[in-house]
């Protein structure tokens, strides 16, 4: 069974459409890249994914038993401790769990996560860049092995070697990841699938940027080439 399953979606805010019967299955393992000009409505389908609000009509399901987490855009900005306090934050609900070893095996992974992502676990978090505490903020939610990463925009504020230490993590990462970025590069290292939100419609292919480009480009063509004949048939 797919972790997401979403069928026949349609939203639209006032006026504007941004889903029309869309559908969408994501398997564990896929890396999507959400892609469409800007206000197409990539970071809604990544809340619509998350929970966070609800479509018109159709349905999103996620696999039982099946955790996912959201990674937003903005910074929270009363989150207050060192690196590792945010990261680890939510474990002090455990500690009076009679499961220790999981209280343990969690703090090793919040090390061997802030480690790879080049965190300076004693650093004070409300004095780094913006890009860090991104960073930070992603070590929080994968400590604990979520089912489905959801990250938009994650590269934003970061610097080169950031953002190829995030690379190596994600591609590291054997759930399902659903993003949405704008750096090009960022795309091309991660996705193993595209999906193009256009005119409220997905072009969904499974393959790299560059593929994703040429195709596109030809359905296009189509497009163009099938609206041409009918409009000749209509004079």
């Amino acid at each position: 069974m797919a972790y997401i399953n979403i069928q026949s979606v349609s939203l639209a805010f006032s006026v504007t459409r941004l889903f029309k019967e869309i559908s969408l299955t994501v398997e564990q393992g896929e890396k999507v890249a959400l892609v469409g000009r800007n206000g197409s409505g990539k970071s809604t389908l990544l809340k619509l994914i998350q929970g966070s609000i609800r479509s018109d009509s159709g349905t999103v399901a996620i696999q039982k038993g099946i955790r996912s987490v959201y990674l937003d855009q903005m910074v929270p900005g009363e989150i207050t401790g060192t690196v590792m306090e945010v990261v680890t934050r939510e474990l002090s609900q455990l500690q009076d769990s009679s499961d220790m070893e999981k209280v343990w095996n969690l703090h090793q992974q919040a090390e061997k996560i802030t480690s790879q992502l080049g965190l300076d676990a004693s650093a004070v978090f409300n004095i780094l860049s913006a890009g860090m505490k991104r960073k930070v903020l992603l070590a929080k939610v994968l400590i604990d092995e979520p089912d489905i990463l959801l990250l938009d925009e994650p590269t934003n504020h970061m610097d080169i070697d950031s953002i190829k230490r995030l690379e190596e993590v994600l591609l590291r990462f054997t759930g399902a990841l659903i993003f949405v970025t704008h750096d090009r590069v960022f795309l091309h290292r991660i996705a193993t699938r595209i999906v193009e939100i256009d005119r409220a419609r997905l072009f969904d292919q499974v393959c790299d940027y560059a593929t994703f480009l040429t195709r596109r480009e030809a359905a296009r063509e189509n497009e163009e080439t099938r609206n041409a004949l009918f409009d000749k048939k209509l004079q």
